[in-house]
């Protein structure tokens, strides 16, 4: 599972950046300690990425986070929040290379094409004028 749905505790140590997460928590986002997680608030504002740390003081179905990381997120205590895994950043910059590899296929192409196009509309914009040139040059040795 990718993502899970937590309610929010305010971290008696308040430290920016890192969650706390009752250890089976770990395990069914498929993450370790140390791994980071996205946590967002329904309708909040911006998602923040934190570092996950296992403690097993924290009760099943809920995460701690610093005040500063809830107000971030728009989630106050006992809200619920949306925690998703966030994957490595080897992961992370080989789907960025994926999808750049398609965007830029798809230009080439579209490119491709343009260029096909305004090229046949050259030629036969060049066709045309030789062909006038031509006449014109046949009527005066004429």
């Amino acid at each position: 599972m990718d993502s899970i749905t937590l309610k929010v505790q305010e971290r008696a140590f308040p430290s920016r950046g890192r969650a706390r997460l009752n250890e089976s928590h770990l395990k069914s986002l498929g993450i370790g300690e140390g791994d980071e997680v996205e946590v967002s608030a329904p309708g909040g504002k911006k998602p923040v990425v934190v570092t996950v740390f296992a403690d097993t003081l924290v009760e099943v179905g809920y995460i701690r986070l610093s005040p500063d990381d809830m107000a971030q997120v728009g989630a106050r205590s006992g809200s619920e929040v949306n925690v998703t895994r966030r994957p490595p950043v080897g992961e992370r910059m080989k789907k960025t290379a994926e999808e750049t590899r398609e965007t830029l296929k798809a230009d080439v192409k579209k490119a491709r094409e343009t260029i096909s196009s305004k090229t046949a509309s050259v030629k036969g914009t060049v066709e045309k004028e030789v062909e006038s040139v031509k006449k014109g040059l046949h009527e005066k040795s004429l």
